[in-house]
């Protein structure tokens, strides 16, 4: 009799771990996210020193990506940095406090030069809230930082201003 008691016993406990195992993995089994089909693009505008309007998609964390962008750059920029170039777009805001700061940088390469860089931090931000839409405006007090393809830095005053429209579509 003690046994068949053991028996039922064993066989009680095993058929509840069994159960609790079995809705324990389905509880913490989760289906895989679905990529999104359509990422979220945004309208990102430059007007003044700095000079482009296009649709960027995935800009732009800290890791990347960077996108392609068309920017114009003005006559206050160095000779052989102006005109319409081509090249990688990354824009972030920067600091622990506010007012926060915001960065543009911008790089292209020119064929059988090298590559060209310029990075700017300053600017005032202002963020709708209701429409999310971002805008910052640089002045002759920020600065603009720019290197040729030999290394040389030059430091200029721009003035422009960037907004990021993310509900233009």
């Amino acid at each position: 009799m003690k046994s068949k008691d053991i028996s039922v016993l064993f066989l009680s406990i095993t058929l509840i771990l069994v159960s609790l195992l079995s809705v324990g993995s389905f509880g913490l089994s989760k289906p895989k996210p679905k990529p999104n089909p359509k990422p979220n693009p945004e309208w990102i505008t430059f007007s003044g020193d700095l000079n482009g309007s296009q649709e960027v998609v995935g800009c732009c964390g800290n890791a990347g990506p960077f996108p392609e962008y068309n920017m114009t750059l003005s006559d206050n920029f160095p000779e052989d940095f102006r005109g319409k170039h081509t090249g990688n777009i990354f824009l972030n805001s920067f600091g622990r406090q506010m007012p926060w700061a915001y960065k543009v940088q911008f790089w292209w390469e020119e064929e059988g030069e090298g590559e060209y860089f310029i990075e700017i931090r300053g600017g005032e931000v202002h963020k709708d809230k209701r429409t999310k839409i971002l805008t910052v405006t640089f002045t002759q007090e920020d600065t603009c930082w720019t290197w040729d393809p030999d290394d040389n830095e030059i430091i200029i005053h721009i003035t422009f201003t960037l907004i990021k429209d993310p509900q233009r579509w």
